[in-house]
């Protein structure tokens, strides 16, 4: 059995400051970290290594200029990493993205199981599980928030939330599943495999391959979003603060209301 994560990475918020009155966003301190709905994606890949014994291949979310996030899976335990190297779009979005990884996974020679994280830490994006098993012509679970492997591996079930409480949705393999933001805690890495995939060194480092994206399609998709520059929110003002008895304070509220509806 094969299953494939795919992860992506974001700025760290601790190290990002956004001042509305300049309408900028600074970076104090650029270091990416990986989403939390990819995180507990590749978790999910790992218990399922752990029960079934299945390979694990890492796959990017996005065209990186670096292979960091592919790295720390491998020093989590994935068997195979892919870097997809070339220059991309300027907005590779999910719908290029998912035609991308469908090539890599026919690349393969296929899969079983395909994991992602539901949805983006920065942009909020949750097209591309849905859109990738499109293109796959596989059947989808989403927002699960515990996967299994069942019947010798021909089925997977998924704990997914419904009217209120949770459901136990269950597809045939193949399938793509999208794992929901805090539904599982990553393991540490192995500090072995941390030290010899950052330092190159033994198979935990060979597992780490690169291929050019460009020789995997015929033709090249077209991004459907397109950058338009940012926009920022007035600045938020300040309140006043109202003492007194309940009557008072209710009087003082009813008063400012008035005078900023100009009554």
């Amino acid at each position: 059995m094969r299953a494939i994560v795919v992860l992506g990475r974001v700025l760290d918020p601790a190290g990002i400051v956004v001042n509305r009155r300049a309408g900028r966003i600074f970076v104090n301190r650029e270091e990416y970290i990986l989403p939390p709905a990819d995180r507990c994606a590749l978790e999910a890949a790992m218990r399922i290594k752990d029960a079934t014994g299945c390979e694990v291949i890492a796959l990017p979310r996005a065209l990186f200029p670096d292979d960091d996030v592919l790295r720390q899976a491998l020093a989590i335990g994935a068997d195979r990493a892919i870097y997809l190297s070339g220059r991309g779009p300027d907005c590779a979005d999910d719908a290029f993205m998912a035609s991308v990884l469908a090539a890599a996974i026919r690349q393969l020679g296929g899969a079983d199981l395909v994991l992602t994280g539901a949805t983006t830490l920065d942009t909020g994006w949750t097209q591309l599980g849905p859109r990738l098993a499109e293109i796959l012509d596989w059947p989808q679970i989403l927002d699960a928030w515990q996967v299994e492997v069942q019947d010798s591996m021909t089925v997977v079930q998924a704990v997914v939330p419904a009217d209120g409480g949770y459901a136990l949705a269950e597809a045939d393999l193949p399938a793509l599943v999208t794992i929901a933001a805090g539904a599982l805690k990553l393991r540490y890495p192995n500090g072995v495999r941390l030290i010899n995939v950052y330092r190159g060194i033994g198979a935990v480092a060979e597992a780490l391959e690169r291929w050019e994206w460009q020789t995997l399609l015929e033709e090249r998709p077209t991004p459907v979003l397109e950058r338009r520059g940012q926009e920022f929110p007035p600045e938020r003002e300040r309140g006043v603060r109202v003492s007194g008895s309940a009557a008072e304070m209710a009087r003082a509220v009813a008063g400012a209301l008035r005078q900023r509806l100009g009554r």
